[in-house]
C-alpha cells in the first residue's frame, strides 16, 4: 500500500510504516526535500530488513508545461524513479497563456522536451514518454526561465 494525498508531514511516511504502509509517492508539490527524505528512508529500511519492501512512485498532476515540470523531472531522475503519472498536462492548453517569446525559449532550450502543435508549446509524448536530455543543464534543470516581467499578480 502506498500513501499518496495523506502524506502532510515529514514523518507522515513514518507513520504509514507503523501501520504497514510500504510506499510513498513523490511530489514536488509536496516538498523537494521531503522527497529526498523519504527516498532515503527506503533505502535504509530496505537495507535493514534486507528485502526491496519499501518504495517511492511519482505523480505531480498540477505540474505545467515549463520550470515547474522540469524541475519535478529532475526529481524524480536524481530519486531514480523511472515512471512518472504526469498529466496536469491535460487540463491547460500547453504554455498557451504565456507570452511567444517565453514559449519560444523553452523550446528553444528543450526541443527534446517540447514541440508546438496546435497553436501553443507544449510537452513532446512520443509513444507515452518524455525526452529528458536537455535538462541536464547548469541550475534547476533549465536553460530558460519564465517572463517575470509578463506575469500578472493573481
Amino acid at each position: 500500500m502506498i500513501i499518496d494525498e495523506s502524506d502532510g508531514e515529514l514523518d507522515s511516511f513514518v507513520q504509514a510504516r507503523a501501520r504497514g504502509y510500504s510506499g510513498v509517492s513523490s511530489k514536488t508539490c509536496k516538498g523537494l526535500y521531503k522527497s529526498v527524505l523519504n527516498a532515503a528512508r527506503c533505502a535504509a529500511w530496505n537495507r535493514e530488513e534486507g528485502l526491496p519492501r519499501y518504495f517511492m512512485s511519482a505523480e505531480d498532476l498540477t505540474t505545467q508545461a515549463g520550470l515547474s515540470v522540469q524541475q519535478d523531472l529532475a526529481l524524480v531522475n536524481l530519486l531514480g524513479i523511472t515512471h512518472v503519472e504526469r498529466n496536469g498536462h491535460h487540463y491547460v492548453d500547453g504554455m498557451a497563456a504565456l507570452p511567444q517569446a517565453e514559449q519560444q525559449a523553452f523550446l528553444d532550450a528543450h526541443p527534446d522536451l517540447y514541440e508546438r502543435s496546435h497553436g501553443a508549446v507544449r510537452l513532446r509524448i512520443a509513444a507515452g514518454e518524455i525526452a529528458l536530455g536537455s535538462l541536464a543543464a547548469p541550475g534547476y534543470a533549465s536553460g530558460a526561465m519564465p517572463d517575470f516581467e509578463a506575469m500578472a499578480p493573481l
